[in-house]
């Protein structure tokens, strides 16, 4: 990608937090252990472009985004965001970004949509001439019009996420970072969110933005290229469509069991149709991901196997890889 066209990029990107296993612990220099949040990362992300960050919970993700907006100082590496470096210009870095965190609350609840954008947009310095019209403008976008005057605190889940959006859009950035802007939301809803992520704010309006998200539809959906990050490294990085066809195998063989034996899961494994068998836990089954050439060429000797074992089969299903198919294939780790 040429330097000109790199509205983000990161060198050596590291940030690592001590961890300490309680207050008595900490207070007696015990159990102090390293989490590397942030491990080496090197990436470039393209003007316009929707990049999605997609991991785990825990993966690192909120982490980086704080770096790239300066609320968090790497412990090595740097990074530039729309040109300005975020350690030698962090003012001109905030005033090119908005900014939407899941985890923080971001507005004032016993204000309206409308006075909370306009208190901000003063914080923005914008000019009080070009503040009201700015704010309807947001409203009008979000389709905020008929809750404007109703205090935030009343306001739907999803209506609070389009404040959260309509702020980080005041100042009219160039870049956005969404850490996982849909999560809490209705599934019906979220549909929609993401439709006017896509289409009004990158296609539209030609914002960059950064997604971080665990929910692999969503990347899918929305992302140009996704980057796969789990402790704190990058996985894998390309276009969703090249990472689910980055599996060689056409089928995945989904099954949740009652439990699982070493027995069973050897014996599985050494079907030739079968390349490898990842097992994870998910409420209170184990589920089984086989990853295969033939799914109907091993369903049933894998089922055979299975209840000889005396292993309950709750569910099973086959399919195409999907993104998940292709992270748990990588990292051994599920998205949750």
């Amino acid at each position: 990608m040429h330097s000109n066209d790199v509205a983000i990029g990161t060198t050596h990107l590291t940030k690592t937090f001590d961890h300490r296993g309680g207050l008595l612990n900490a207070l007696r220099k015990k159990d102090r252990r390293t989490i590397t949040a942030v491990d080496d990362i090197d990436l470039e992300i393209g003007e316009h472009e929707l990049f999605g960050l997609l991991g785990p919970n825990g993966a690192g993700k909120t982490s980086f985004i704080k770096i790239l907006s300066t609320l968090l100082l790497p412990d090595r590496g740097t990074a530039h965001v729309n040109g300005w470096d975020i350690l030698k210009n962090p003012f001109e870095v905030r005033m090119s970004i908005g900014l939407t965190l899941s985890s923080e609350r971001q507005l004032y609840w016993k204000l309206t949509p409308r006075e909370n954008l306009t208190y901000f947009a003063s914080l923005y310095l914008l000019p009080r001439a070009d503040i009201t019209d700015r704010v309807e403008d947001l409203l009008t976008l979000l389709d905020l019009g008929e809750q404007s005057d109703d205090l935030v605190e009343n306001l739907s889940s999803g209506n609070k996420q389009k404040v959260a959006l309509a702020r980080a859009l005041l100042n009219d950035p160039p870049i956005l970072f969404l850490d996982e802007p849909t999560i809490g939301l209705d599934p019906s809803f979220s549909g929609q969110f993401r439709e006017m992520i896509k289409k009004e704010i990158n296609r539209s309006k030609k914002k960059t933005i950064l997604l971080t998200t665990h929910y692999m539809e969503e990347a899918d959906q929305l992302c140009d290229r996704i980057a796969f990050i789990n402790e704190g490294r990058i996985a894998a990085l390309d276009t969703p469509k090249n990472l689910k066809r980055s599996i060689d195998e056409k089928d995945i063989l989904t099954l949740s069991v009652s439990h699982t034996t070493e027995d069973m899961l050897k014996k599985i494994s050494q079907f030739e149709e079968v390349s490898s068998v990842e097992r994870f836990s998910h409420d209170n089954d184990v589920v089984l991901k086989i990853f295969t050439d033939s799914a109907s060429a091993c369903m049933q000797d894998v089922i055979g196997i299975i209840t000889d074992e005396r292993v309950q089969i709750h569910s099973f299903s086959s399919s195409t890889p999907t993104l998940e198919d292709v992270f748990i294939k990588l990292t051994g780790s599920v998205l949750e």
